[in-house]
């Protein structure tokens, strides 16, 4: 126990001084009604016996000693050890090709997407710092590595309303484009090369570029784990490219027959299995949202521990009694 304001105990010398003379005050009614005996005018003169005064005078200085306790402002103090994370910088690798816009995860594949991961990052440790990589058959980096998630939200509402974009999947840019985000951090801040590095790839299709094997590769030479998220239904779904008098345009192949989006599970799994991350497959948006809450999970490490000290204020209790006492003061 602990005092914020230890020179208000100095009360206690004006408690002690109070307690003496109620010593003395009962001592003297004592001897006065000794020197009265049982006569009738010693009866008529009591309205209450010692004992009953007595304990008036005990229950009133417990008041005061409540009070002047609460004023010296007592804490109680409690050391926990926490563990310190080690700081992330997270690259989130979205694919935006036309077949993230089919509706079989509603609103859409991306929409559903970019609210995912704007729910995480803003749930974000502090120090973590995130990265936004879009790509279709070429890749762009929209955010570099920002704390600030408003910076990454500003991008994600910008992808909600843009306009069907180039055809394509090439995964392999993608990932190159991420490394070349962490290389320009490192370039900037030569200390962040110990920060845990991790990509997040969110895709619905088979990669179509030439550098994929290459990526994996270097990835896997940094230690960079890639965990991929498959999204879509195992059914697929037709890829909407427009609308026309209030009805949706979907893209058609050359017997004008509506082309069913495929998946090609086996590249996303070799990815995240070559370079140390995991695959999940989120066919609903709950399943995506899950996937995000193991990725964080798996990937958070711990690189120390400290200890931390709390303190709780106990006057309010003190104060509390005071008044439950003061209550019983009144009733007896």
């Amino acid at each position: 126990m602990t005092f914020l304001r230890p020179e208000n105990l100095n009360l206690g010398w004006l408690l002690l001084a109070l307690v003496i003379w109620s010593v003395f005050a009962l001592r003297a009614l004592l001897h006065a009604r000794r020197r009265l005996g049982s006569s009738h005018l010693a009866q008529t003169a009591r309205p209450s016996s010692l004992a009953h005064r007595a304990l008036k005078h005990a229950v009133s200085l417990a008041v005061i000693a409540c009070l002047a306790l609460a004023l010296a402002r007592p804490q109680t103090v409690s050391e926990q050890r926490v563990s310190e994370m080690r700081r992330m910088d997270v690259i989130l690798l979205l694919d935006i090709s036309p077949s993230m816009r089919a509706r079989d995860i509603a609103p859409s594949r991306l929409v559903r997407a970019t609210e995912v991961i704007g729910e995480f990052i803003q749930k974000k440790f502090p120090d973590d710092r995130y990265g936004l990589v879009t790509f279709t058959g070429n890749s762009l980096v929209l955010s570099y590595l920002t704390a600030d998630p408003n910076n990454l939200l500003f991008y994600l509402e910008y992808l909600r309303g843009q306009e069907i974009g180039q055809y394509g999947t090439n995964i392999g840019g993608a990932l190159k484009s991420g490394r070349q985000v962490l290389a320009r951090q490192e370039e900037i801040e030569p200390a962040s090369k110990k920060n845990k590095k991790v990509f997040i790839l969110l895709s619905d299709g088979e990669d179509h570029g030439e550098e994929l094997e290459a990526e994996i590769k270097e990835l896997a030479r940094r230690g960079v784990p890639v965990y991929c998220v498959g999204i879509g239904s195992r059914e697929g779904a037709y890829i909407p490219i427009g609308e026309e008098h209030g009805k949706v345009i979907y893209l058609t192949g050359n017997n004008d027959e509506r082309i069913l989006s495929n998946f090609d599970e086996g590249a996303m799994r070799r990815i995240a299995e070559r370079t140390g991350g995991q695959y999940y497959r989120a066919t609903t948006g709950v399943e995506m949202s899950k996937s995000f809450t193991d990725i964080f999970l798996k990937s958070r490490e711990i690189q120390g521990f400290r200890r931390v000290r709390t303190t709780q204020e106990r006057y309010r209790d003190l104060l509390v009694a005071a008044f439950g006492i003061f209550l019983l003061r009144v009733l007896i």
